[in-house]
């Protein structure tokens, strides 16, 4: 594939840079040149030089554009993004994650010396860190044969910014159990388990996060620290010592000070600790410091000074609020001349001819430069400035065959001669050339009259596949439904109803140890055996839902329980006649994809997600085979569920027949509408909008045509279910968020519904045993990718602080964006509006809250977009349905009293662009936050990737999409008796509706073992239910040895009690197989009586031949046409278990038996 650098290259002016580029010192102006020209330029030097090559922008959105375009040039592999917040605020709780993942990816590089592009911006490279050689001798790396002291390690993980945690499923994070680590290091795909022989390491394996089973022995493993400031206990002491010295003079200490100095002796926050970098080290760097061999890009000198003072402006304003000691050493970065400090190579670049005042240039090299011209899809224009420049060389380089294939035709009809050279060798001066080129980036030369497009100029619909970012999350576990359980928890037991878990009891009875979970109930406590644990759910509700505990043994479970059964029945009844009764009514038959269907699809500006094509070729698959199609799209905000319906939109629309598009609002059919009209537009399809916005004569115009069949797609509100509304032939319906439409209009939704295909959109998840119950009831598409490498939303949790929301409502509006501020109470909203007034006098603040009238809400949403206000001070309204591409700033106030489910979907309203989006979720000053409330605020912190409403179950969520298509009577069941208990009750309806019975419960023989897990073994409680649920589990031989082995992996070698246990479990369904009802055991004898009708059927040979392999203590007896196994055992012993389990196994029958047995 041809690399556009060498075009770039054959220049006279950038070879003569590439000259220079030699020498050891010097500092070059390169001017005259666009952006694209400087990141060419960039790219060229890394290729010449083989050495780390850094490009220094002014502002984090300026790097970030710049990095993108470098990795379209040299491919991700190949550059790395240094950033930090652009924010110098007010004790930040917790920061999100990704910025300092990408910081440790440059920090490795430049320990790996593995030359790339480094982009940084101005903060970020005057921040201090640590001294090179402390980072390269933080890195662990351990081998097989190597001995660890656990103790040891395990203080080593956490001076490195690792986490301890039970079972390890995120980068960052460490497990410790018996003979077993699991630490999952950053650049690792997977986590990685080091299995211990005594302290000798006996082998490393990568393992998976999900089932956590090993999945492949490595050599070795890295332990990358997770911090850039590290400290061991040595350095705390002396941190300690000098910062009490510093402050000997000082009575009493700032808040802020004792909460940093709790966070640093507890290894906590440690992000918002580096500006106290002076008291770990004498001579910090910057990040640029760490290349020994580096040419340094500098972006337009005037915006890095620029850039300084704003820093110097926030960090005034900061340490003005921070009421910070005098003799306290801070250091937040490094002057702005450390930007040029210990860089022999530098190259200032330059849109314009113009000196350096405050630079001392060896050389200046005018590139003679220019960007060339955005056509965004106006061909006609290119067309008539290719016939007017006949002087020019143009070269136009796409990607995509199909976009070659479209240019030629453009270039055909318009008369427009053009070659197809295959290397830059062949591109001949003033000739028009149309070529392939993966990496290609546009640029012009006035010299060399020179000018190459890419599709991104000239098309405006360009399928961009957005750079991607490192995350901390990429490799994170998906929250499976059933949450950890933690002690205080509600539970809901099966027979008893609901409790409070107080955790797991161990009680010893004559040297037999059982596990024992202990459950409160209203009038009293009851210990429930663990192997019991499948009757047991944990409680969830609707988030804030506080269920009433129930009183045992006066039948209130019983009778809530049986009213619910008969609801669920009934139900259950119901949907299987509405699913017998759409298959039974043809629909239409759609023909396959037209070359038309493709150019529209072609038309999509982003990569699809691999659930968005499923879910497409779902549908087209249903309407190609004649099926009337009732599908449900669920998927978050922003994944490309509109996308999904236009194209079905186009397809019907293609088979002449009618679309109708229903929304809620007035905002949202407009939304769609514009988004609809764009797409369709240029294929002659008429779009038309119906809500109360269009006047009365256009309405009845519209009317008119859709009789006729003249308009193709209709998109309106609640006035498409006006009894005037006539279609020709309508194919589709699409609703968007049908829960929020109001009971009559549903009514009028399920007449439309009627042999009509439906498509309805939600951004309400589904839960997945949900999905299992009702698949195949109704169709069900989840869209549960996120749209490739959008940038993750910045999450701040943060005190209410005056100085934070000021600056982040300037910046936004530095770029011209707008803010959302959120605050969930109506009452308080003229007194904030007062505040905002204050602090930033120049915004424009509109409000927006529920106890407005519908039409002055959607007035004042609709200015908000057009941009009369560029602050929008609301209530949750906000909450769901509103695309507002430019608002990339959400304040929320008092975010603890909002739900998990309700923050992470109003956060969900800001980054839908390529921009930078920030989220600060605020609570009130001083307040100490509840466990629940800081559970919430870090989990959204946490979880900045897009979707993570999946990854981390957004219950509440689930909950509330089951209750919406169940309807309102099922969500108060789903409180009743909490979520998994309803849809345990709800599938053994299914089954008893369907005639599936669910097969009866077996009542276990008792044999007395300890079924306890050690905490020697296993200390964390969950991990312990896990293990007791894994038991209960097995059932045949080979799930025995699976689950030895998978325990085995996990947590290490088994003690001879759990081995046991799990044997006495696979001996109950031995003993099943032979209708065997019952064991005795005394101290010194176990007797167990096979049936007559069994023992009729045994191969006795086979039996003698077993037991004298095992052991002398086994006798046979024949009595009463039994055969009766004796074994004699000694006190306390457990063999005879295994003993059993050995004799009576597998294949023991005659040959005639196995007939009688299969017919039987």
């Amino acid at each position: 594939m041809n690399n556009v650098i060498t075009l770039f290259s054959r220049n006279q002016r950038v070879k003569a840079v590439g000259e220079q580029l030699i020498h050891p010192h010097y500092r070059y102006l390169v001017n005259e040149l666009s952006p694209h020209h400087g990141y060419l330029l960039t790219y060229f030097a890394f290729l010449q030089s083989s050495q780390f090559v850094i490009y220094v922008a002014s502002n984090l959105f300026q790097a970030n554009r710049a990095y993108e375009k470098f990795c379209t040039l040299a491919g991700m592999e190949n550059v790395n993004l240094y950033l930090v917040d652009e924010i110098v605020s007010a004790e930040l709780v917790a920061v999100s994650g990704d910025f300092k993942f990408e910081r440790l990816s440059t920090i490795k590089s430049a320990l790996d010396k593995q030359p790339k592009i480094i982009v940084t911006h101005t903060q970020a490279a005057l921040r201090p860190l640590l001294e090179k050689s402390r980072l390269e001798k933080s890195v662990k790396t351990f081998r097989c044969g190597q001995e660890i002291n656990l103790e040891k390690l395990a203080k080593e993980l956490i001076s490195l910014g690792y986490q301890k945690t039970p079972t390890t499923t995120a980068v960052g994070e460490f497990s410790v159990r018996g003979e077993v680590v699991d630490i999952f290091p950053p650049f690792y795909d997977s986590p990685v388990r080091i299995g211990l022989f005594d302290v000798e390491i006996e082998q490393i394996k990568t393992f998976d996060v999900e089932s956590q089973r090993s999945i492949k022995t490595i050599d070795e493993v890295v332990i990358f620290p997770m911090q850039e400031l590290i400290y061991d206990e040595k350095q705390k002491a002396a941190f300690f010592h000098h910062l009490h010295k510093d402050l000997s003079q000082i009575s009493s200490w700032p808040r802020f000070l004792e909460n940093d100095v709790m966070d640093l002796e507890n290894y906590h926050n440690i992000d918002r600790l580096n500006k106290y970098i002076r008291y770990f080290t004498n001579s910090p760097l910057t990040i640029l410091d760490y290349f020994d061999e580096k040419i340094v890009f500098y972006e337009e000198y005037s915006r890095l000074q620029d850039s300084y003072q704003q820093i110097v402006l926030d960090l005034e304003t900061y340490l003005n609020h921070l009421e910070k000691p005098e003799p306290l050493d801070l250091f937040f970065f490094f002057d702005f001349y450390n930007l040029f400090h210990r860089a022999p190579r530098q190259i200032f670049l330059s849109e314009f001819k113009k000196s350096l005042n405050d630079v001392a240039i060896d050389c200046v090299f005018p590139l003679k430069g220019y960007s060339v011209i955005d056509y965004q899809n106006d061909l006609r224009n290119l067309v008539a400035d290719v016939q007017a420049n006949k002087s020019k060389t143009f070269v136009f380089a796409c990607s995509q065959a199909e976009r070659i294939g479209l240019l030629k035709e453009i270039f055909k009809e318009a008369e427009i001669k053009f070659t197809e050279p295959t290397s830059f060798l062949e591109i001949k001066p003033e000739q028009v050339h149309i070529m392939l080129i993966e990496n290609a980036l546009s640029f012009g030369f006035f010299e060399d009259h020179l000018e190459v497009l890419t599709e991104a100029e000239i098309f405006k619909t360009l399928k961009k596949s957005k750079a991607r970012f490192r995350s901390m999350m990429q490799n994170t576990q998906v929250i499976s439904s059933r949450d950890d359980l933690q002690s205080g928890d509600y539970v809901v037991h099966y027979d008893y109803g609901i409790g409070k878990y107080l955790g797991i009891k161990t009680i010893e009875l004559k040297e037999i140890r059982n596990d024992y979970i202990a459950l409160a109930f209203a009038n009293m406590e009851i210990y429930i055996p663990v192997e019991k644990i499948n009757l047991l759910e944990k409680y969830q509700g609707s988030e804030g839902t506080i269920p009433k505990l129930t009183n045992i043994g006066k039948g209130e479970w019983e009778k809530k329980k049986r009213k619910i059964q008969e609801k669920l029945e009934t139900m259950a009844g119901d949907l299987i006649s509405l699913q017998a009764e759409r298959e039974q009514n043809p629909g239409f038959k759609y023909p396959p994809d037209s070359d038309l269907q493709s150019l529209f699809e072609e038309d999509f500006v982003y990569e699809e997600t691999p659930d968005q094509l499923k879910a497409i070729a779902q549908v087209k698959a249903d309407m190609e085979k004649g099926l009337v199609i009732d599908r449900l799209i669920c998927g978050d905000v922003g994944y490309g569920k509109t996308e999904i319906a236009m194209r079905i939109a186009f397809k019907t629309v293609f088979s002449h027949k009618q679309v109708a598009c229903l929304a809620p609002t007035t905002i949202l059919t407009r939304q769609h509408f514009h988004s609809f009209k764009e797409r369709f537009d240029k294929y002659g399809i008429r779009v038309e909008l119906l809500n109360r916005l269009v006047s009365i004569d256009k309405q009845k115009q519209i009317l008119a045509d859709m009789k006729k069949g003249l308009v193709d797609i209709v998109i309106g509100t609640h006035r498409l279910l006006s009894e005037d509304i006539v279609f020709n032939d309508l194919g589709l319906l699409i609703i968007d968020e049908e829960q929020r439409f109001g009971v009559i209009h549903k009514e009028k939704i399920k007449q439309m519904k009627v042999n009509v295909n439906v498509l309805t959109l939600t951004a309400t998840p589904i839960p997945r045993t949900l999905q299992m119950s009702i698949m195949g009831l109704r169709q069900l598409s989840l869209i549960e990718t996120p749209p490739k490498d959008r940038y993750p939303v910045q999450t701040y949790v943060v005190e209410e602080n005056e100085m934070i929301v000021k600056e982040a409502i300037y910046r936004e509006l530095a770029r011209e964006g707008q803010v959302f501020y959120l605050h969930n109470r109506v009452v308080d909203l003229d007194r904030l509006y007062r505040k905002l007034r204050r602090l930033v006098p120049e915004a424009r603040i509109g409000v927006v809250h529920g106890q407005m009238s519908k039409m002055a809400m959607e007035n004042a949403i609709q200015a908000f977009i057009d941009k009369e206000f560029n602050v929008l001070l609301c209530t949750t309204i906000i909450e769901t349905g509103i695309d507002i591409p430019n608002t990339n700033t959400l304040i929320i106030s008092r975010a603890d009293y909002l739900g998990l489910a309700q923050m992470y979907q109003i956060r969900g309203r800001v980054g839908r662009t390529d921009r930078v989006a920030y989220a600060y979720l605020m609570y009130d000053e001083d307040k100490v936050l509840t466990a629940d409330s800081t559970k919430r605020l870090s989990a959204i912190k946490e979880f900045t990737n897009l979707g993570s409403g999946y990854k981390i179950a957004v219950r509440d969520l689930a909950i509330r999409g089951a209750g919406d298509i169940l309807g309102k009577e099922q969500s108060g069941f789903i409180d009743a008796v909490g979520f998994d208990m309803y849809m345990k009750m709800l599938n053994d309806a299914m089954n008893k509706v369907s005639g599936h019975e669910a097969p009866k419960e077996e009542t276990p023989i008792p044999i007395a073992v300890s079924k306890h897990v050690d905490p020697a073994y296993v200390s964390d409680d969950d991990i312990k239910i896990y293990i007791h649920k894994e038991i209960a589990q097995v059932k045949t031989k080979t799930d025995k040895e699976q689950l030895i082995s998978v325990l085995t992996d996990r947590f290490g070698r088994l003690n001879e009690e759990i081995l046991t246990y799990i044997e006495e479990r696979y001996l109950q369904t031995v003993l099943k197989a032979l209708a065997i009802n019952g064991v005795l055991e005394t101290e010194n004898t176990v007797v167990v009586a096979i049936p007559r009708r069994m023992s009729a059927l045994v191969n006795a040979e086979v039996l003698f031949m077993r037991a004298s392999a095992l052991s002398r203590d086994i006798h046979f007896e024949y009595k009463n046409q039994q055969i009766i196994v004796k074994m004699n055992k000694k006190p306390q012993t457990k063999q005879w278990i295994f003993w059993l389990t050995a004799l009576l196994e597998g294949e023991i029958w005659k040959k005639k038996a196995v007939e009688e047995l299969s017919d039987s």
